[in-house]
């Protein structure tokens, strides 16, 4: 079962307890975490290891600019001009 806590910043951390595996991550948004949770208890259900939240997957410069770009795309926001910027400077390096 998951349980949310929403911390003092705004954030919301979920904790998955599930057949002895315990895991937990961080959220701006309470959806967010929702969907992580209930993703990893079907994860420990069939056996599987949980897998990291997105964030925690990245390895790049450029892939947080592209996530941070997507996201606000998300919520009807376009990028500004540094940060399309970067992103153009991102694919070219490529």
């Amino acid at each position: 079962m998951a349980t949310y806590t929403k911390l003092s910043s705004g954030s919301w951390r979920v904790q998955v307890r599930r057949k002895g595996r315990y895991v937990s991550e961080t959220f701006l948004r309470r959806d967010d975490a929702r969907r992580w949770a209930t993703e990893t208890e079907r994860q420990v259900d069939r056996g599987e290891t949980p897998t990291k939240s997105r964030i925690a997957r990245l390895k790049t410069f450029g892939e947080l600019i592209d996530l941070h770009i997507d996201d606000m795309c998300d919520v009807g926001k376009s990028p500004r001009r540094s940060k399309a910027v970067l992103r153009h400077r991102h694919i070219s390096d490529q």
